[in-house]
């Protein structure tokens, strides 16, 4: 009832200050609470199509959780996150738009060419390597496209030619990864070589493929991978002798590019070897009747020396054939690009740091004995070959003293709690303060009423138009006979006295401003009041007089 009647007691324009107070402080202590009960954003994906993006945002709707999309990446709540993707995950999402297998599961046998089955097919087949593909931990998307030659209804399926790989990745992808995708796509499909197979990064280019050397490819980054490998050998064996950090080592390799196939046949003609041989023999016995000598006589019909005489021979013959063969080597080699051509290593030792009795540090520089030692070793671990040119250099050098530098300490928990709460905190007190300050110095003052007028027993009389005096004594005015001090206390008599404190009463009880002028004034601002005053006056008067 107290604040009901102190909302009475107020003006219409302290009344609209008080409403207007009470919504401000209200709308701001809304916003800050928002602000600081605002769930914190983790990203929980990015990069999705926006078709399946769509489905994600419309199931975290329906799950009534807090979203926040920036670009191509979604945020949620961060203690949310984890079970929100398993429980996206549970239901298939977010899908993803390649398509295996499945193509294949309701396929109509008997609506289907045979064209139309290879198609179905061949995109299946790409859909499942992009897949596999994309589970590579550098790759973030994948194409494959196989192409395949048409052939005739009457043939087989035919064989895939060739293939191109696209790749989308976070780091370039290194020769060995490139070669990979290019044997699992080729062994995936049948009739495919690995050498057919063009593996190509959106940023990078042609990684592999038909018309690239592997070899080429990777040349440089072989090189850097053998010369770290041998730097953190030389390094491990040196520290062993002058220390940690004391030992500095630098490895340039070079690598020979060129393949080469080299075919040899070599004949030994001081060696040989019995091919073949072959033996014949041959014997020839002849006899007959000859004439002894030939004359005159012999030549007549009935000569002497028409007679003869016999003989017989005797022929043997041996022939041997023998083939040989001389001894033929065939060597054929192929040399591969890999070979060192050609090493270079420098070694920089730090000066021996040596402690004197009175603590007085100095740096002495190694012995020469001791740099021999060090170079055999060295060239002995990294394979220096000084007939291809190797170069191995041994130093020993004072290392310039670098200056410590002292790394933060580990925050500690109530730094920890600061930093991670602080901004809340902030936000709580600036809410605290703004309701403070509003409710002291703005809705306080409103509501609380004002203090009664001070006692008008020393104020001046006022003389009423039927020459009634009435006088303040304890807050009531008085008429000769003292009976009208009950008007004070009627309800026209409080509005009286809230009309006089509301118009300066203090400046009337001074005696600065006519009684009777003043009571003009107040009757002419409000006339309600004072004709209500005046009717209780009357009435008072009319019970007196009876």
């Amino acid at each position: 009832m107290s604040l009901f009647a102190t909302w009475q007691s107020l003006s219409m324009q302290n009344r609209i200050f008080s409403v207007g107070a009470v919504l401000a402080t209200f709308l701001v202590f809304g916003l800050l609470l928002q602000t600081t009960t605002k769930p914190q954003m983790a990203l929980l994906y990015s990069g999705l199509e926006p078709s399946a993006a769509g489905e994600v945002i419309a199931e975290l709707e329906g799950l009534g959780v807090a979203y926040d999309v920036r670009g191509e990446t979604i945020y949620t709540d961060a203690s949310r996150r984890d079970m929100l993707r398993l429980e996206l995950a549970r239901q298939g999402l977010p899908r993803q738009n390649i398509s295996g297998y499945e193509l294949l599961d309701n396929l109509n046998s008997f609506a289907m060419t045979s064209e139309m089955f290879n198609t179905a097919y061949w995109r299946a087949k790409e859909g499942e390597l992009s897949r596999t593909i994309m589970s590579l931990p550098a790759v973030t998307t994948a194409r494959v496209h196989i192409g395949t030659a048409k052939q005739s209804s009457f043939s087989r399926t035919p064989k895939a030619q060739t293939a191109s790989v696209t790749v989308t990745t976070t780091n370039r992808l290194d020769p060995q990864q490139a070669r990979a995708v290019q044997y699992l796509a080729a062994l995936a499909v049948s009739g495919l070589a690995p050498d057919d197979v063009a593996v190509i990064d959106t940023i990078h280019g042609v990684l592999a493929g038909p018309g690239t050397s592997n070899e080429t490819l990777g040349g440089s980054a072989d090189m850097d991978e053998r010369s770290q490998r041998i730097e953190q050998a030389l390094v491990s064996l040196l520290e062993a002798r002058v220390g940690p950090g004391n030992a500095r080592v630098s490895v340039s390799v070079e690598i020979d590019r060129n393949r080469e196939v080299v075919s040899e046949r070599v004949f030994d003609p001081e060696s040989r070897v019995i091919k073949s041989r072959t033996a014949s023999e041959v014997s020839e016995t002849s006899n007959g009747t000859g004439p002894a000598n030939v004359t005159v006589a012999s030549n007549l019909p009935e000569g002497e020396g028409a007679g003869g005489s016999s003989s017989s021979s005797d022929r043997s013959e041996t022939t041997e054939d023998t083939q040989y063969e001389i001894s033929e080597v065939s060597r054929q080699m192929e040399k591969l690009p890999g070979d060192v051509s050609r090493m270079t290593v420098a070694v920089l030792l730090n000066d021996m740091v040596i402690t004197s009795t009175e603590g007085e540090v100095t740096a002495q520089p190694r012995t020469a004995e001791e740099l021999a030692d060090l170079q055999e070793l060295v060239s002995a671990a990294a394979g220096i070959n000084p007939a291809r040119g190797d170069v191995l250099t041994i130093k020993s050098l004072a290392f310039s003293a670098v200056p410590e530098i002292e790394g933060p300490a580990a925050p500690g928990m109530a730094q920890q709690f600061v930093s991670t709460h602080l901004w809340s905190l902030i936000q709580v007190g600036v809410l605290a303060v703004v309701v403070i300050v509003l409710g002291l110095f703005v809705v306080k003052p409103l509501l609380t009423p004002q203090p009664a007028p001070p006692a008008l027993a020393d104020a001046p009389a006022l003389q009423l138009a039927d020459g009634t005096v009435a006088g303040a004594a304890n807050g009531a005015l008085a008429d000769p006979n003292a009976q009208n001090a009950g008007a004070l206390q009627s309800p026209a008599g409080g509005a009286a006295a809230g009309m006089i404190e509301n118009a300066g009463a203090e400046e009337a009880l001074a005696g600065s401003i006519d009684p009777v002028d003043r009571l003009r004034d107040l009757t002419a601002e409000k006339p309600d009041d004072a004709a209500a005053l005046l009717m209780s006056w009357l009435e008072e008067e009319g019970r007196v007089a009876s």
